[in-house]
């Protein structure tokens, strides 16, 4: 019983120590990408359909009383489009993900989809 015990600890922690390494190595990639990339510069992480996931450096943002530093956000666009939503925190994530898995939003989009096809039908005089 002991011995379990101990293998269930040690898994624990090798499987922490991979975790920790992961996060590490995306942390330090993201920083190396901060560094070389130039602003409003893209890099792609996804394509799901028609829409693209991507990496944007934004440049250093001076307003009259503060100063963002440069940083790397997240833009979700659909690949016909160039502008698109930047992201730039898990709560905003959170946010949209709420926001657009409503059912309004659903029943909103199917009624749209039905008002493209009668719109799409054209009738011709004989």
């Amino acid at each position: 019983m002991i011995v379990e015990m101990i293998e269930d600890v040690s898994e624990e922690a090798v499987s922490r120590e991979e975790t920790t390494r992961e996060e590490k190595s995306l942390l330090e990639k993201l920083e190396e990408l901060l560094k070389s990339m130039n602003p409003w510069e893209k890099k792609p992480i996804l394509k799901a359909g028609r829409i693209i996931i991507e990496l944007v450096k934004l440049p250093e943002r001076k307003t009259k009383t503060t100063i963002e530093p440069e940083r790397l956000v997240i833009h979700i666009r659909r690949e016909d489009a160039f502008r698109g939503l930047f992201i730039k925190d898990p709560e905003e994530l959170e946010d949209l993900q709420a926001a657009i898995t409503t059912q309004k939003i659903k029943e909103v989009l199917q009624a749209l989809e039905q008002l493209e096809k009668k719109r799409k039908i054209q009738e011709y005089e004989l």
